[in-house]
């Protein structure tokens, strides 16, 4: 006979094994270039210790997107090519996007942040 607690453990690896690779977490890191499609918004909030954040909102038209040099993905980024997205840059000046001018950006997602921090975009200087 096999034990109570050798049974569970089994049981356990079993479910373990079965479970799909999607609720693995998942990490993605992609160079996007192409041009911003509207006049940006600024907006501006203060925290309760009087600190600001400021975010700069807009859609940019993604005509290129790689993976950057030593980053790990989990896609090829090709996902991104030929369409608008949004896009929040916090702590960006308002002098940073222009309607109608190229930009590159960085886009990362990490599914092990939570889901109000997972993605991010950076500008590429």
């Amino acid at each position: 006979m096999i034990s109570t607690r050798l049974r569970c453990t089994l049981a356990a690896l079993a479910l373990m094994a079965a479970a799909p690779a999607s609720h693995a977490w998942t990490r993605i890191s992609c160079d996007l270039g192409g041009t911003v499609a509207n006049l940006p918004e600024q907006m501006r909030q203060y925290r309760v210790d009087g600190t600001e954040i400021t975010q700069l909102m807009f859609r940019l038209k993604v005509s290129s997107a790689d993976i950057p040099e030593g980053a790990r993905a989990d896609t090829d980024c090709t996902e991104f090519l030929d369409r608008e997205i949004d896009v929040v840059l916090e702590n960006a000046g308002a002098r940073a996007v222009r309607k109608g001018k190229p930009l590159k950006l960085r886009y990362r997602y990490d599914d092990s942040l939570g889901q109000a921090q997972a993605t991010r975009f950076e500008l590429v200087r």
